[in-house]
């Protein structure tokens, strides 16, 4: 039988309010990585949620929603999260998923594991942890545009080398791009060690997805039109120099 204060005391771990820890560095403002679709903001200094693997935490795991706004879908190439973290990152997990609710853990679109994440610094700080880009890059995904009130959500999440932590930065959208903007607060978190699963968060987390936009096909004709628009007027020239 688990000892009931041993489980809150694992839940307090994971769910660490960074807020009671030590002073916040003012954030820095920066871009959303190019080619990015979906980026739900930059770091606001308010919180953070456990998100990783292999720390001092064995698995914990931050979700949060996106929209795909093109009619014809999106080729996804990576994603991201931002994460405050004091571990060193040997891999990274993530997923994609639809139909997340409380205790619903919705349908999985697409899952992985890298061994060679991108981690980037992005210039901020806070708690006495550095906040990285932790990035799988490298994906050939197709996501199709879902019905009115239907989300992707998106988790990825560092793997440490036993120790430290990594905790899923808090946003409220500044230089958010695509929708939702950091502001629904439509949040998830898994965990196998506090015996979390997919609790609903009052929260918004820093993650993105980076790829590009399927054309719809009067793009595409519009772009043979002007080709043989431009082919004419050229041989039109040259009939007019002869």
């Amino acid at each position: 039988m688990k000892n009931k204060y041993n489980s809150v005391s694992r839940a307090a771990l994971v769910a660490l309010a960074l807020t009671a820890a030590l002073v916040l560095n003012p954030p820095v403002r920066a871009q959303a990585p190019p080619g990015s679709l979906w980026y739900n903001g930059d770091f606001n200094g308010v919180n953070g949620l456990a998100n990783e693997r292999n720390t001092l935490v064995s698995q914990a795991a931050v979700y949060d929603d996106f929209n795909v706004t093109a009619p014809l879908g999106w080729n996804v190439t990576a994603v991201f999260s931002d994460n405050l973290l004091n571990t060193t990152v040997t891999a990274a997990d993530w997923e994609i998923r639809t139909g997340l609710s409380e205790g619903n853990s919705g349908t999985l679109i697409a899952s992985g594991t890298t061994n060679t994440p991108s981690v980037t610094l992005t210039g901020r700080s806070g708690f006495g942890f550095t906040e990285y880009m932790v990035e799988v890059t490298g994906l050939n995904i197709f996501l199709p545009m879902l019905p009115a009130g239907q989300h992707y959500w998106l988790n990825v999440t560092p793997v440490g080398n036993g120790t430290g932590r990594s905790f899923n930065s808090t946003t409220s959208g500044v230089n958010c791009v695509g929708t939702p903007c950091g502001n629904d607060m439509n949040a998830f978190f898994n965990s196998s060690y506090s015996d979390a699963f997919f609790v609903g968060q009052p929260y918004d987390y820093s993650n993105g997805v980076i790829g590009t936009v399927v054309p719809e096909p009067i793009t595409w004709a519009m772009t043979a039109l002007g080709a043989v628009v431009l082919i004419g007027v050229q041989q039109w020239r040259r009939r007019k120099k002869a």
